[in-house]
């Protein structure tokens, strides 16, 4: 899981809450009841959500049985959400290890966690490829990388400084492929600044676009062709 797509949510301490949630599992195996909990993944932006099933807890490292695709996710992110009806709060875990001819993972380093990713109104894709882009701002026009796309915005990484800072209107110039026609699409479309992060070399800046029918209906094809893609290659790897 992206860092974006969480805020940590302590208890007590992070040590305290991880013992609490370990002994929660521990009861949970050796009872065998309500062994069965949903993992969710956001593989390049797309959610992933199988039940999974407790195995064994060994130490502080928990077993579990799951689906072939959630291996894959969990292989990719490093990281997974847990929601069970043990708990009142989602949990965060680390992948240990994702085994997906042999359907387990391992997971430890426990901590509870609010899910931000579901407060979103709408599917943030990663682009991968990233695209080109430009931003045009009072300040002159910079080159970029557009990195994720939703209906909402964009988030882009500028190739210079861009001096912008949150509310600052401009206008963004991305290609958008077009996969099934191995084509692209230019879109100019208004937006403003959520957040702008200063990076190595660049800017990573968070756009909300001021759409209209012909961009949403851009953005929309793009989205659902981009989410047959991903599923296909979870599919394909796993």
């Amino acid at each position: 899981m992206d860092p974006s797509h969480y805020r940590a949510a302590v208890k007590s301490s992070i040590e305290q809450d991880r013992a609490e949630i370990l002994a929660r599992f521990r009861e949970m195996v050796k009872s065998g009841a309500g062994t069965r909990v949903k993992l969710v993944n956001y593989y390049k932006g797309l959610p992933i959500s199988y039940p999974a099933t407790l195995v064994e807890l060994c130490g502080e490292v928990l077993e579990l049985d799951v689906h072939p695709q959630q291996a894959v996710a969990l292989g990719h992110s490093g990281r997974t959400c847990i929601k069970c009806g043990g708990f009142q709060q989602s949990l965060l875990a680390e992948v240990k290890d994702s085994d997906v001819r042999r359907m387990m993972a391992s997971l430890h380093n426990f901590c509870y966690i609010d899910v931000l990713a579901e407060q979103r109104t709408s599917l943030r894709l990663e682009l991968d490829p990233p695209c080109e882009a430009e931003i045009a701002a009072p300040g002159g026009t910079l080159k970029a990388k557009a990195l994720d796309v939703s209906l909402g915005g964009f988030s882009i990484m500028s190739e210079a400084p861009s001096n912008l800072a949150k509310g600052d209107e401009v206008v963004l110039k991305v290609v958008i492929p077009n996969p099934l026609h191995n084509t692209v699409t230019p879109l100019q479309v208004n937006a403003a600044v959520v957040d702008c992060t200063k990076e190595e070399g660049g800017d990573l800046c968070r756009f909300s676009i001021y759409s209209d029918a012909h961009i949403e209906g851009v953005l929309s094809r793009f989205i659902f062709q981009r989410q047959v893609d991903l599923i296909r290659e979870l599919k394909e790897m796993s």
